[in-house]
């Protein structure tokens, strides 16, 4: 209820505050969303912190644009992702995961890869968690663009960057210039609901205020082989609330997300097929900051932040037919800090970028306990410090040759120091074609639940490691750009991944569960990507070839050896109606346990359609177009070790701008 007086109110003081349709303080209305898909996407920021041509970027790299969301109908931050090349998305009924790599193993909160929106870190302070399904703070329809960074890149950002760094840019007060209505509905029960409203004025000023509350019934029924079929606990509700104020060299924002999610596989220590398992998820961050381009290209950048998340859940089980407790979980995790960097170009041939950021996580609670009669298991209780300070410098040796070198030191409490570098060497030889060879180091920190949490003495203990080291990747990589026509760009991308100090669980014949330092991992492969683009037609093929070995496991879990990715975007009237195709082969992968999930190919339709009337916006989704069935891995210690995914569903969406 909170959630919606505060909602109500800042509505309230928006519309006040907002000018007439006709008032002289309006700007000009955004220019045509199509502009972002088909021009040249010259530029990347996430890559080097700092603006830069694709080409000259020390990384491979993907922009997805807001019109590529809406033409290919993707639902979550986990499915776009699921589309490119290299990545995995899996979902075990309780959280969506992405892997990168070969590297994908099931439970992961997609610690390892590094979640920015607007450059502001998602990952939590108690698990790393970042949310990338319905839990993500920000609607789809609120995405500007999606920057996609592969690579090690802890040499900028610290930890959690190891395989990717995903910068969510969202919109502004100009993307949108009035307020949008939007809702969709679809299969199982699922409606969403949107109200946004943005403005740019003549006099600079920027707003930006969207709400949303999402609602899904779930699958009624879910069978899991063992155990039973678990009816009607699918269930999923998200409320969002997200604002961007803009002024001068200034940037105000920050996001709310409350998620409850139902568990049909239930969890440890549950029943399975007890009513009310859930897991419940907020999150929230405000974020100001400043930025500015001095006389001379003295490039300025600071900001200041605050950050909270929430755990709490309803873990039921019976000692009897007759007898239920509720345990819960109540974990509580709040964070400040600011960073600040600065950038500036020597001698015209050395772009400099030299930055610090201090993190202090004032709050770090994970508690356990029964509720009824009342019973305390755990209550572990940590403050923690976060300092790191980086140097990088873009050299231009000569026209078509740059060398990018630099380095990031980073000071934890719980294990001291590391530094992690980063080489890049860009050539290009002729024009249209860019090579790239790369080298990097990146480390993701053992996390508070990793390093503290201890629980449950006498049932199914869990000792905290404090003796935890860092998990650490060392990365070789080499990218082939090429431009084969004036419409078809090729991209080659061979890899080589060598982890150590492996973060994993271990259980001990007595029944103690601690993470431990146990195990390294090496992957190796080769991503091919093609794509074109023509008038109003846009595409890509990937295919993606990897092998992956992890300490500990005959097979590595969830790593596919073959993908094959298919978008293809074309218009069937005009430019009022288009059709966006997207067709996915992942070959078999491995469970926890040493079994295998059988190969799969997912095919998803979606039909847009736009300006037969002014403002309004359809679209139409068939998802698994033809009804394949087919599994994941799922996250340890769940019994049986694959959940089933959705069969053929739909959705259709509205949206109405003025």
């Amino acid at each position: 209820m909170r959630f919606y007086y505060t909602l109500t109110a800042v509505l309230c003081i928006f519309s006040l505050a907002a000018p007439a349709k006709d008032s002289p303080l309006l700007a000009t209305p955004p220019s045509d969303e199509q502009d972002l898909l088909f021009s040249e996407l010259p530029s990347v920021f996430s890559a080097s912190r700092y603006e830069q041509p694709i080409t000259k970027a020390p990384a491979s790299v993907d922009i997805i644009s807001s019109e590529q969301i809406k033409r290919y109908g993707w639902r979550t931050m986990s499915a776009l992702l699921g589309s490119l090349s290299g990545f995995i998305s899996t979902y075990d009924r309780a959280y969506h995961h992405n892997g990168v790599r070969g590297f994908a193993p099931p439970g992961d909160y997609n610690t390892r890869i590094l979640v920015l929106i607007d450059g502001h870190r998602v990952n939590e302070n108690l698990q790393d968690y970042a949310g990338l399904g319905q839990d993500f703070l920000v609607d789809m329809d609120n995405i500007e663009r999606v920057e996609v960074v592969r690579g090690p890149a802890s040499s900028l950002y610290g930890s959690s960057a190891l395989f990717a760094v995903v910068n969510v840019i969202t919109q502004r007060g100009r993307d949108l210039q009035g307020v949008r209505v939007s809702g969709f509905g679809g299969s199982y029960g699922t409606g969403q609901g949107q109200f946004s409203h943005g403005k740019k004025f003549a006099n600079g000023l920027e707003t930006f205020l969207s709400a949303s509350y999402y609602h899904s019934d779930g699958r009624r029924n879910l069978s899991f082989p063992g155990l039973g079929t678990a009816q009607n606990q699918d269930e999923e509700n998200v409320e969002r609330l997200q604002g961007k104020l803009a002024w001068q060299d200034f940037t105000l924002s920050g996001s709310y997300m409350g998620r409850k999610k139902y568990l049909p596989t239930g969890t440890t220590g549950t029943t399975f097929g007890e009513a009310d398992t859930n897991y419940h998820d907020q999150r929230a961050y405000a974020d100001l900051n400043y930025h500015h381009n001095f006389t001379g290209d003295w490039d300025v950048t600071g900001r200041i932040f605050w950050d909270g998340y929430e755990f709490n859940d309803d873990l039921p089980y019976r000692l009897s037919p007759t007898q239920r407790i509720v345990n819960k979980d109540l974990w509580q995790g709040q964070w400040f800090g600011g960073e600040a960097l600065l950038s500036h170009t020597f001698f015209d041939s050395h772009r400099v970028t030299l930055g610090s950021e201090y993190r202090r996580n004032f709050q770090q609670k994970m508690a356990n306990h029964d509720q009824a009669p009342y019973f305390l298991y755990a209550d572990n209780s940590q403050t923690s410090n976060v300092f790191g300070f980086y140097i990088q410098d873009e050299w231009a040796i000569l026209p078509n040759l740059s060398l990018q070198a630099g380095g990031r030191y980073d000071r934890y409490d719980n294990f001291g120091g590391t530094f992690n570098p980063r080489l890049g060497l860009v050539y290009e030889p002729l024009g249209g074609t860019t090579l790239k060879l790369l080298y990097g180091t990146a480390f993701r920190a053992p996390n508070a639940f990793e390093g503290v949490y201890t629980c449950c003495e006498g049932s199914t203990p869990w000792i905290g490691n404090s003796n935890l080291q860092p998990e650490r990747i060392e990365s070789y990589e080499v990218v082939w750009e090429q431009r084969l026509t004036q419409h078809f760009d090729l991209r080659i991308s061979p890899y080589y991944n060598r982890l150590t100090d492996l973060i994993g669980l271990t259980i001990a014949d007595s029944g103690i569960r601690q993470f431990q330092n146990q195990g390294n991992a090496e992957a190796y492969g080769v991503e091919t990507q093609l794509k074109g683009r023509y008038e109003n037609f846009e595409g890509r093929l990937s295919h993606t070839y990897q092998q992956s070995r992890v300490g500990g496991y005959e097979q590595a879990p969830n790593a596919p050896q073959q993908m094959v990715k298919l978008n293809v975007s074309a218009p069937l009237w005009q430019d009022k109606l288009f059709a966006g195709l997207e067709v996915q082969h992942v070959s078999s992968r491995a469970t926890t346990i040493g079994n295998r999930v059988a190969n799969y190919s997912v095919t998803n339709l979606t039909l847009l359609s736009r300006r037969w009337l002014p403002g309004l916006e359809l679209s139409g989704g068939l998802y698994n177009l033809f009804d394949e069935s087919y599994a994941d891995p799922a996250s340890p210690p769940l019994s049986p070790d694959v959940i089933s995914q959705d069969g053929r569903n739909f959705r259709v969406r509205v949206s109405y701008e003025f």
